[in-house]
Formats: C-alpha cells, structure tokens, sequence
C-alpha cells in the first residue's frame, strides 16, 4: 500500500504521454533550505571583492574630486591676491590724486598694504567647503573694497572737472609782460587837486607785442573807445568779464571763444595814452578788481 503524503504538489507535464510527478512539501523546503545556503556561501565568499570593487572606484572618484577642489581652491587663492594687489595700488593711486585735488587722503593706503601682508595661504587641513567659504568671503569683501574704491575715484575725477571748469573761467595770468605803468585805485591831482579813480592796471610793453587772454572766455565786444582807443571785452564763468585797452589792432572777433593765453590783440596807444602799454581790467558780478590780485607768479604765458 503506497503511503500518501499529507501535502503534495503534482506536476502536469504539457505532453499527455509523459507521467505526471509528485512532489511532497518536505522536497520542497529541503530544496529551498539548499539554495539559501549556497546564496550565503557565496555571498560570505564573493562579497569583499566585491565591496573592495566598488570601495576602489570611490576612492578614485574622491581622489579625483578632492583634485579638482584642490585645483579650485587654488585658483580662488590666486584671485584672491591678485584682487587684493591691485585694490591696493587702486587706494595708493585714489590717495595720491586726492592730496593734488584735495589736498587730503580719500584712502587709506597703508590698511590696504596691512590686509596684504595679513592674507593667508590655503590650508589643506580645512575642508573644501570651509576653504571656498573662507576665500569666497574674502574675494566678496575684496569686490566691495573695489567698488567703494572705484565710486571714491569716480568723485574725485567729478571734482577735478568742476575745479578745472572753475579755473579756466578765472584771470589768473597777466595778459602781456611788463612793468606796471600804472597800478589800480585812486590817485590825486597835485595841480587841480582833482581825484581820479583809475579802474585797471596799466603794464608797460613794446609796440605790436601780441596780448593774450588771461582765461578761458567768449569774445563779448569788441569796438573803439575815446579814452581806451581800440579794446577788447571778454566775458567768463562764474561771473568775471576782463577788458583789454589801447590796442594797435584787435585780431578777434565777436562771440569768438578763445583759450587762456590765446592773442587777441597787440600792444598799442590809441586812445587817451602817452606811451605804449595794454590798459587791463576785472570785473567781477559788477565790481571792478585789482587785477594785481589775480596774477598768480608761477602762471607766465
């Protein structure tokens, strides 16, 4: 009597001639229990090469990284001194066209030849993030040093402009070369006893000797007059007007802009003159000048 099995699984064959075959539970699991030892064994065999495989890869992947961090961490070192360098010679240069046009410091260029010599090499201890951050703040506080830098220069060569437009409109030389015939102010009649305002300067020159305008200006009249003969008027900025009288020939013309040190004239005596010299007048905002006051003694034509 064949003994039954208390669970068992019968397999169909697909081919109606073959017999069907039967197979009890404890096969099964005996099969199984096979297959999960020999999946360990491999695994307890085959796992370290496998992990050394993978631990190999990673490690030259981080090699290459950290390379590359390196290598970044480098270049950013290199821009970071050669930021700093050249805002140091950018304050050195701020500060130096300060004291001609202001005659103060705009920078201060000894801090930034301090923060020079206090800047520091990469350290390779640090880790890449901390480096990058460490010199990604430094270059960040270098740009802002760079801007404010480049805005105080930017000010200064506004300045400069408007000192340079000032003191072009301004008579600060002599028109012709010569001794003061005659100085500005009052002066009495010892016969009449008469008083007698003379508002210019009367220089003594040769005959035909070119006079020159003693600022930058447009020609605002031109003509004959009975005590100055043939004269000429420029007028400024900043409200000044100078007069250049006695003339032998006027050589510009009206609205004529003309430089500082440009002829418009040479030295005559028309007018109410006994000797030849160039009669010189300022005039500022209505007032008329001692144009003695305004010669400055470096300023020769």
């Amino acid at each position: 009597m064949t003994r039954r099995r208390l669970i068992s699984f019968i397999h169909m064959p697909a081919n109606a001639q073959d017999d069907p075959r039967e197979y009890g539970i404890w096969s099964i699991l005996a099969g199984f229990c096979v297959l999960v030892l020999l999946m360990l064994a491999g695994w307890h065999f085959g796992a370290p090469y496998v992990i050394s495989l993978l631990d190999d890869g990673a490690l030259v992947e981080r090699e290459r990284e950290n390379t590359r961090l390196r290598d970044q961490m480098q270049a950013l070192h290199e821009l970071d001194g050669t930021l700093e360098s050249q805002i140091s010679t950018l304050s050195e240069r701020a500060a130096d066209i300060s004291k001609i046009v202001h005659g103060t410091d705009a920078a201060n260029p000894a801090a930034a030849v301090d923060s020079a010599s206090s800047r520091t090499s990469v350290e390779w201890s640090e880790s890449p993030d901390a480096a990058a951050r460490r010199i990604g703040g430094r270059i960040d506080r270098l740009l802002t040093e760079a801007r404010a830098e480049l805005a105080s220069l930017q000010s200064i060569e506004a300045k400069s402009r408007e000192d340079e437009a000032y003191w072009r409109g301004i008579p600060i030389v002599s028109p012709v070369r010569g001794p003061v015939s005659r100085s500005f102010g009052s002066s009495r009649n010892l016969l009449s006893d008469d008083q007698r305002v003379h508002g210019g300067l009367d220089i003594a020159a040769n005959r035909d000797e070119p006079v020159r305008a003693t600022a930058y200006g447009v020609v605002s009249r031109t003509g004959v007059n009975a005590s100055l003969g043939r004269y000429v008027d420029i007028t400024h900025q900043n409200g000044y007007v100078t007069r250049y009288g006695h003339l032998s020939e006027v050589l510009v013309d009206r609205g004529k802009r003309v430089k500082r040190g440009e002829v418009i004239g040479l030295v005559g005596m028309t007018g109410k003159t006994s000797g030849y010299h160039i009669h010189y007048e300022i005039h500022h905002e209505g007032r008329i000048l001692d144009p003695s006051t305004s010669f400055f003694p470096d300023q020769g034509l």
